[in-house]
C-alpha cells in the first residue's frame, strides 16, 4: 500500500485521517509532520500513526500539504529539494493554485484538493484537479479513495476552482445562516427553539434529498409545494421582495471575488 505523509496536523488533516482509518487505510502507512509536539502526540495516540522522521520523504510516496496558506511558500522553500518524481503532492491549502506549487517544488505531479468542513463528520464535498495528465491511474485512485473516505469528490478544471470555492467551500456557512434565520422565525411564532431547529434541519435534508434523488429541477419541485393562493407562495413572494435570490447571488459572487484575490496573492 502507498505510504502517505501529511505535512500539517490541523483539523482538516485529522478529519481526513479519521476517514482513512475508518476506510481500511492502515495507520502504519500514515505519517504526520507537525511542529506542535502536543498536537502530534494527540494524533499519534488517537490513530496509532507514525510521526515524521528524518527519512520522511524517503518513506512516503504521497505528500499531503495541510498547512495554512500564509506559511505554504516558506514550507515549500524548505522541502523543495526533498520532492522528486517519486512523490505525488496533494495540496489542500486554500487559495494557492497548483501552478505555483508545481513551480516552487519543480514537479508536475500535483493534485489540488478543496474539502469542505462537513468532512469533519464524513459528509464532506471535495473538489479535485490535477496539474498533469502524467499522474498514474494508481495514484489517482489512491487520492479518490482518500477523499471518498470523508464524503464525496468531484473532479473539475482548475479554472473553476474559485467559483467552486464560493459554493462548496463557503456554502456550509450559507446553510448554517439559513438554518439560524428560519429557526429564529419559528421561535418568534412560538415554536420551542429545539423543536424549531430540528424541523428546519430535517426539512433542509429532505428537500435536498428530493432534488438529488429525483433529478428534477428545484423550480419544478418548488411548484409542487406551492398551491395557488396558499401559504407557500405568500412566503416565497415575501422572500423575493426582500431580495432573497439577489442576496444569495451577490454573496456567492463576493466570495468568488475574494477567492480570486487569494489565488493571485504573491509569495
Amino acid at each position: 500500500m502507498m505510504k502517505i505523509g501529511f505535512i500539517g496536523g490541523g483539523n482538516m488533516a485529522e478529519a481526513i485521517i479519521t476517514g482513512m482509518v475508518k476506510e481500511s487505510f492502515l495507520p502504519s502507512e500514515i505519517y504526520v509532520s507537525e511542529i506542535k509536539k502536543d498536537r502530534l502526540s494527540y494524533l499519534q495516540n488517537k490513530f496509532n500513526i507514525n510521526s515524521a522522521g528524518e527519512d520522511f520523504f524517503e518513506t512516503v510516496e504521497l505528500v499531503i500539504l495541510a498547512v495554512k496558506s500564509q506559511v505554504l511558500f516558506d514550507l515549500m522553500e524548505d522541502i523543495k529539494d526533498d520532492i522528486n518524481e517519486k512523490h505525488l503532492v496533494v495540496s489542500i491549502v486554500a487559495g494557492i493554485p497548483s501552478e505555483k506549487i508545481c513551480k516552487k517544488l519543480s514537479t508536475g505531479h500535483v493534485i489540488r484538493a478543496m474539502p469542505n468542513t462537513p468532512s469533519l463528520i464524513g459528509k464532506g464535498v471535495t473538489v479535485l484537479c490535477q496539474s498533469s495528465d502524467e499522474i498514474s491511474d494508481e495514484r489517482i485512485a489512491a487520492v479518490e479513495k482518500i477523499f471518498s473516505s470523508v464524503g464525496c469528490y468531484k473532479w473539475i478544471e482548475e479554472d473553476c476552482f474559485d467559483a467552486v470555492s464560493a459554493i462548496s467551500g463557503s456554502g456550509p456557512a450559507y446553510v448554517y445562516r439559513f438554518i439560524e434565520a428560519m429557526t429564529d422565525s419559528a421561535v418568534a411564532l412560538g415554536v420551542p427553539r429545539e423543536l424549531a431547529q430540528s424541523l428546519v434541519i430535517d426539512t433542509i435534508i429532505g428537500g435536498s434529498a428530493m432534488v438529488k434523488e429525483t433529478g428534477e429541477h428545484p423550480r419544478v419541485l418548488s411548484d409542487k409545494v406551492t398551491s395557488p393562493g396558499g401559504t407557500t407562495i405568500q412566503g416565497l413572494q415575501a422572500m423575493e421582495k426582500s431580495g432573497f435570490s439577489t442576496a444569495v447571488d451577490e454573496g456567492v459572487k463576493k466570495a468568488y471575488g475574494r477567492s480570486i484575490d487569494l489565488s493571485r496573492g504573491g509569495e
